[in-house]
């Protein structure tokens, strides 16, 4: 017989992503003092509305259960875009200075590579913080934000600059631009469940547009053909790989914050969705690598 072949679903690897905290709690969404929630309710807390009698404060149910959380204990995207856009500015603005500033030092080309690889063994340290501690972090998330520029930045200025320059820079400059159309989408609202398609699409536009911009803003500042993308070729097709490579995985990781929602995580987890989100600029290209693993050998 011939083996039938098992097509795997691709399922977001985000080590921030993958806690416990952002999974389902066997209908505990709505309940206070969760052991595993991490949340404590005082016992005067008032509810919201008006008109209700001030001794509902502190009700209890009859089995002596806590009171239910309001909306405003658990966690929404409103919540986590705006941090979620700090992390991306952050790093966009550390990549920004790399390119610009890195051709004017005098560094040789390895010290350049150390200074990737330092950055970036920094950064994969702060994420390993992150995943060990209880409670999220806003300035483990800028952190990493700053070494995650820092690296990308430095590299992509570094690798291949004799074969082409700019080439790497506009793969980089694609999933920025994409993460930030996305985003962008999502402020919108164009990103709904039933037309997530037509958000995409819109999202892929914004990024082109933005990738046109930033091209056109960097310009005078790297020099002539500093980014790669006026003289057609391997710049352009580069930034085009990373348009694709971040359409393809970040909302994966999307749907990891949207399935936190629906499972009632709570509201201090915000800066953990956006510090997943950050990290997905870097993470994306390791789902690339994991993606190429799901095809046998005998297909090389």
């Amino acid at each position: 017989m011939t083996p039938v072949e098992q097509h795997r679903p691709l399922k977001s690897s985000n080590p921030i992503l993958a806690w416990p905290q952002f999974e389902r709690r066997a209908g505990q969404k709505t309940m206070a003092k969760d052991p595993r929630a991490g949340i404590a309710v005082g016992q005067g807390r008032s509810t919201t509305g008006q008109g209700r009698d001030q001794t509902h404060d502190n009700d209890m149910d009859k089995d002596g259960g806590p009171l239910p959380l309001t909306v405003g204990d658990l966690l929404t995207m409103d919540d986590v875009l705006p941090r979620w856009l700090a992390g991306l500015g952050v790093t966009a603005l550390f990549v920004s200075l790399s390119w610009t500033l890195l051709p004017h030092v005098p560094v040789g080309t390895a010290v350049a590579y150390a200074l990737a690889g330092g950055t970036g063994l920094l950064a994969a340290a702060l994420v390993v913080v992150q995943c060990r501690r209880k409670r999220p972090s806003p300035i483990l998330a800028l952190t990493f934000a700053v070494l995650q520029g820092t690296c990308l930045g430095v590299l992509s200025t570094t690798a291949f600059n004799r074969l082409s320059p700019g080439l790497l820079v506009q793969t980089v400059l694609g999933t920025l631009a994409t993460s930030a159309g996305i985003l962008l989408a999502h402020r919108l609202h164009w990103m709904r469940v039933h037309r997530r398609r037509y958000g995409l699409t819109g999202a892929v536009v914004l990024a082109l547009c933005l990738l046109a911009l930033a091209d056109t803003a960097l310009f005078p500042l790297m020099g002539a053909d500093g980014l790669g993308l006026r003289s057609a070729g391997l710049g352009v097709l580069m930034g085009l790989v990373g348009v694709a490579l971040t359409v393809t995985f970040l909302p994966l990781h999307l749907r990891k914050v949207e399935a936190a929602l629906t499972h009632g995580a709570p509201r201090d987890q915000r800066w953990s969705a956006a510090f997943g989100l950050t990290l997905s600029l870097t993470w994306l290209y390791v789902e690339t690598a994991r993606l190429v693993t799901y095809y046998p050998v005998e297909y090389y």
